[in-house]
């Protein structure tokens, strides 16, 4: 049997990753690893390594035996999380990343799975909210994305450069704001599109005011998790040897979110901008014109049936948490 390790299945993208993989045929084996288990659930996997990949020796022997290695762990959050921890988050994911990809090597796995991000694209191509979608060339000259996506870009070529010498099967996916239950919805670690969820669902009765960081102006594309772990598994099962984006061609301004949100949630939501806090780009959409190509991937769930299921997930847990609270009073 085919033995597949999800490095990072602790997380939001690994959990869902481990379930399809589990739920795949022809059956495989798989073997989840994180530094600390999934949040929601157990995730699934045959096996659940608590390893820190930080340390070789506890990387060399998380992929022992691996077939396949989907390496997804990264010290990694919300904006506010890239902003408040830059040189952790750079020296984490410096060591998990080179930790990885040099096991793998040694370990001769057969496929690598590499998750990069949209922050590898230099910023001078997303400074408005109407800037062009993103597509896979032009990443050079370099200006990612703060230190992750400095991290992420090194990571690519470090890929690209084991691939040539080595010749190693390492494919790379670059993620562009993935969503969707079992995501983190409130604290530094959340994302734009749950954190709003969860403030909009922590909004007592039906009306009320949520802060909102940015002008609103500011847009995005989101991509739902089934169609992020699709693409995934159709890449890892191709010969693809770049990088292709992983992401929706939807755009939505953030303002126009919070709408939507009010609108599943039967809530009057008055958003407080603050334009003082970090935005990140103006602009970022992905253009999915490569991986319709050459994997004929595009995602199958629009923003607003994503955007629903997200919203009720969350909802739910932020209702049980407050009956939580009141029950401790």
């Amino acid at each position: 049997m085919t033995q597949v390790v999800v490095t990072g299945a602790g997380g939001f993208i690994g959990a869902h990753l481990v379930h399809a993989l589990k739920s795949s045929q022809p059956p495989v084996r798989v073997r989840g690893v994180d530094v600390h288990p999934p949040e929601y659930g157990t995730g699934g996997a045959d096996e659940f390594v608590l390893a820190d990949l930080r340390e070789p020796d506890r990387c060399a022997a998380a992929v022992a035996g691996a077939d396949q290695v989907f390496a997804l762990a990264a010290n990694m959050g919300g904006i506010g999380w890239t902003h408040a921890a830059p040189a952790e988050i750079l020296r984490d994911n410096l060591l998990i990343s080179v930790n990885t990809i040099e096991a793998c090597r040694r370990a001769e796995v057969g496929t690598v799975v590499y998750t990069s991000s949209a922050c590898v694209y230099p910023n001078s191509l997303q400074l408005r909210p109407d800037s062009a979608p993103l597509r896979e060339s032009p990443v050079f000259p370099a200006d990612p994305d703060m230190e992750y996506g400095w991290e992420k870009l090194t990571t690519e070529i470090l890929c690209d450069t084991f691939r040539r010498t080595y010749a190693m099967d390492i494919k790379v996916a670059r993620l562009h704001a993935i969503y969707g239950p079992l995501g983190a919805y409130s604290g530094l670690r959340a994302k734009s599109l749950s954190m709003l969820c969860g403030k909009v669902a922590a909004v007592p009765g039906d009306s009320g005011e949520i802060e909102v960081w940015g002008d609103g102006t500011q847009t995005r594309s989101y991509c739902y998790i089934d169609d992020c772990v699709t693409g995934l598994l159709r890449l890892a099962q191709s010969t693809v040897d770049q990088p292709v984006n992983i992401g929706s061609e939807e755009r939505i301004s953030i303002a126009e979110l919070v709408g939507r949100i009010s609108a599943i949630a039967g809530k009057k939501i008055v958003p407080r901008y603050r334009p003082d806090k970090p935005v990140g780009p103006m602009g970022r959409v992905s253009d999915n014109t490569l991986c319709r190509q050459l994997l004929g991937w595009q995602p199958a769930t629009s923003l607003d049936d994503g955007l629903l299921r997200t919203y009720r997930w969350i909802e739910k847990h932020v209702a049980t948490a407050r009956t939580g609270e009141e029950d401790r009073r």
